[in-house]
């Protein structure tokens, strides 16, 4: 299999499972909305709130926030600012961006890094929420692959903003 074949493999796996946490964020964003109706009507209605609600919102907020890190830097929809970036070159708008992705990329390794080592500590000393008894360590590792599939995207990008620097310089004359 060529280079190219393998890259657009590796891209259409990535997206896949960039979609795939989405999907899994976007069912947790409906529990969560119909736990909050629960707890809600359960607390007004019937004095009778639903019992742990607060951990499990804080949970499913957790789950939404990592499950689409991924695919907002998969389809560039996070914020940026470029109020300044019009008036610079070129050349210093690509020095820009690649620092921007390294340093970014640098603080997720460090996430997955410090999130494995606190979730498998978490393991080893059965951590649970207070109310629930939930475990809390598989929390920690759905952030930790949240992270990781976003350091991907990231090296991801850091080729793209490569490869088009490079074929740039070549058809420059």
């Amino acid at each position: 299999m060529s280079s190219t074949k393998q890259s657009h493999l590796f891209i259409k796996i990535l997206q896949s499972l960039s979609t795939y946490l989405a999907y899994i964020g976007a069912f947790f964003l409906f529990a969560m909305m119909c736990l909050a109706i629960v707890d809600v009507a359960g607390r007004y209605l019937f004095n009778k709130p639903v019992l742990g609600a607060y951990e499990l919102t804080e949970y499913m907020v957790l789950i939404l926030i990592f499950s689409f890190l991924g695919y907002a830097q998969n389809k560039k929809s996070h914020i940026s600012v470029d109020l300044f970036m019009m008036f610079f070159p070129e050349r210093l708008k690509v020095f820009i961006e690649i620092f921007n992705h390294l340093a970014c990329l640098l603080i997720m390794i460090l996430i997955v890094w410090m999130g494995f080592e606190k979730a498998y500590e978490m393991v080893g000393t059965g951590e649970s929420s207070p109310n629930l008894g939930l475990p809390t360590y598989p929390f920690v590792f759905f952030l930790v692959v949240g992270c990781a599939v976003m350091c991907i995207e990231f090296i991801k990008d850091l080729v793209r903003i490569l490869k088009a620097e490079k074929e740039h310089d070549i058809n420059e004359p």
